[in-house]
């Protein structure tokens, strides 16, 4: 039950993920963003659930590697994020800091 549920999760976050590519031109950049980011704590959350439930019991069992195996795969999906997927979405988009 709990791997449909993060399954759903997914699937509703890449529906969601083509909705937005589909308005982004109606919206301002930071309602883009912002949704986006969204986006990917769903996908992300959905992603992990996924993994924590598929990753053998004794990986689990070494407290050290278990954290970090999923955190680097976060860092991992960040990284597409923000290369690859905010300049897709929103090609304006520049840190003015």
């Amino acid at each position: 039950m709990e791997r449909r549920i993060y399954r759903i999760l997914i699937v509703i976050s890449l529906v969601l993920g083509v909705y937005l590519f589909n308005i982004r031109e109606s919206h301002s950049v930071l309602f883009v963003s912002l949704t986006l980011g969204l986006i990917f704590f769903l996908f992300s959350a959905g992603v992990h659930g996924l993994l924590a439930h598929s990753i053998n019991p004794k990986l689990k069992n070494y407290t050290i590697v278990y954290p970090i195996l999923m955190g680097l795969f976060w860092v991992f999906l960040l990284m597409i994020l923000i290369f690859f997927i905010i300049p897709i979405y929103c090609p304006n988009f520049i840190y003015k800091g």
